[in-house]
């Protein structure tokens, strides 16, 4: 029993180290599928060595290969051009100095867009895409260099409703998370909902977030202010003069 104990020691330890580093390999490019991969073939792996620790070890090997063929960061830029073409996703050189007064220094690109606010009337947006580069050291000669991503959809003074204010808001707030989202955004990057909402000394109004720079990513974060931006609108101005 003893060396049963130590065997699956070992192979858990090594199936770890390794997988770890697969995931870390894909989790920029395919964050929720490079978890669930590894994961689950670390855990089918200790299956399969508590009966047969070699046939185990070929399978590990096969299965790292294969990772690293699925999970290679895929040539995003056409599929990029199309999606800023079909969204209507124009890059410009005029940015607010406020916004970027508050977002800071991310090395942002700076594009513009339109969003429907109700059946005959849409608005301009900023789209800021930008990153944080960071180098870490893992011992005293090796250094890794990581990016954080960004992405920010600016809305000019007025043009947010008090209603959209508010999803906004509750979407980012983390207090509201379940048992099961804490647990999920610990092991992977939260790109699901806001991670900041922010309000301009100019009066725009920023919902930022974490991101990937993909189609997926992009596509699921502009479809969020979509849905939500046109529903039942109600403007700031006419809030005001109500009152």
């Amino acid at each position: 029993m003893q060396e049963l104990f130590n065997k699956m020691s070992f192979f858990a330890v090594v199936y770890a180290l390794l997988f770890g580093a697969i995931y870390l390999y894909g989790r920029k490019s395919f964050p929720k599928l490079s978890l669930w991969l590894t994961v689950g073939a670390w855990v089918l792996l200790m299956i399969i060595s508590y009966y047969n620790g070699m046939i185990a070890g070929l399978l590990a090997t096969v299965t790292i290969l294969v990772f690293f063929v699925v999970l290679k960061k895929p040539n995003g830029n056409p599929a990029l051009q199309q999606f800023y073409s079909e969204n209507k996703i124009y890059s410009t050189k005029i940015y607010s100095q406020a916004a970027l007064d508050i977002l800071g220094d991310k090395n942002w690109r700076y594009a513009e867009g339109t969003i429907n606010k109700n059946v005959s009337e849409s608005i301009k947006y900023q789209l800021w895409m930008g990153y944080i580069k960071s180098t870490v050291s893992a011992g005293q000669y090796t250094r890794t260099t990581t990016f954080t991503n960004y992405l920010a959809f600016i809305f000019p003074p007025g043009s947010a409703s008090n209603i959209f204010k508010q999803r906004a808001i509750t979407a980012a707030d983390k207090s509201t998370y379940s048992s099961r989202e804490k647990l999920k955004y610990f092991f992977s990057m939260d790109t699901d909902k806001p991670c900041r909402i922010l309000n301009a000394t100019d009066g725009s109004f920023i919902v930022e977030y974490l991101t990937v720079p993909d189609v997926e990513n992009y596509s699921k974060q502009l479809n969020w202010i979509k849905e939500n931006f046109g529903m039942a609108y109600v403007s700031v101005t006419q809030t005001k003069t109500a009152n």
